[in-house]
């Protein structure tokens, strides 16, 4: 990857690598050490920007701020809170991340699945009493995970992006309705393009239209 990533810099002036999640998690390095091998590699390799994946909650979630803490690079989710007393509070992570290329402005979107509940353990997100301490938005209907999106994009717009990239991990497959990629990217506005992850599925070049009928 390291080696990608400098021949397309070799070639282009703006080049920026990410990752849409599920990393830190699948080989044995990963498991043996909680995923630091596998964040130390992606320093490495020159990794600008990541979201969480559900596989990144499977060491706990003092295992998961330990990968955003090891990492060089920077993780977004517009859809992870804290939360106290079933009240939502702050994002744990920023929603965005900007980019400025000359005279664009990149924003990457990053969204985490709300399967990661059961995709992982529920008592990583609860305190020792059971309270939970933390949140993924998804609302039966999608309709919170939608309005988090929206209002990240709005916001990264009111700040000077000109192009808008979702960076989720949120995936195709049916069983993840009503949180799919797809579903999300209908139910907003404002989208550019949209990289997924979650989904063992290979899409090139689908475009979907958003909710103000633009391709995405």
């Amino acid at each position: 990857l390291a080696a990608i990533k400098a021949q397309y810099q070799s070639l282009y002036n703006n080049v920026i690598l990410v990752d849409a999640g599920d990393h830190s998690q699948g080989t044995a390095y990963g498991s043996m050490d909680k995923g630091k091998t596998i964040i130390e590699l992606m320093n490495a390799a020159g990794y600008d920007l990541a979201t969480l994946g559900n596989h990144e909650f499977d060491y706990g979630m003092d295992g998961c701020i330990n990968l955003r803490d090891w990492a060089n690079f920077p993780y977004v989710s517009c859809n992870f809170y804290n939360e106290s007393a079933g009240v939502r509070g702050t994002n744990v992570l920023d929603s965005y991340k900007l980019f400025t290329f000359g005279d664009e402005v990149v924003a990457f979107i990053g969204m985490t699945t709300p399967e990661s509940f059961t995709k992982s353990t529920p008592a990583y997100f609860q305190d020792a009493d059971g309270n939970y301490i933390y949140g993924i938005a998804g609302g039966e209907d999608g309709s919170a995970l939608y309005a988090d999106v929206q209002k990240a994009i709005d916001e990264a717009k009111a700040e000077g992006a000109t192009v808008i990239i979702g960076l989720g991990h949120l995936g195709d497959d049916p069983a993840s309705q009503p949180w799919t990629s797809e579903e999300t990217i209908a139910q907003v506005s404002g989208l550019n393009a949209f990289i997924d992850g979650h989904s063992h599925s290979t899409v090139e070049g689908k475009e979907v239209a958003g909710k103000d009928g633009a391709a995405v």
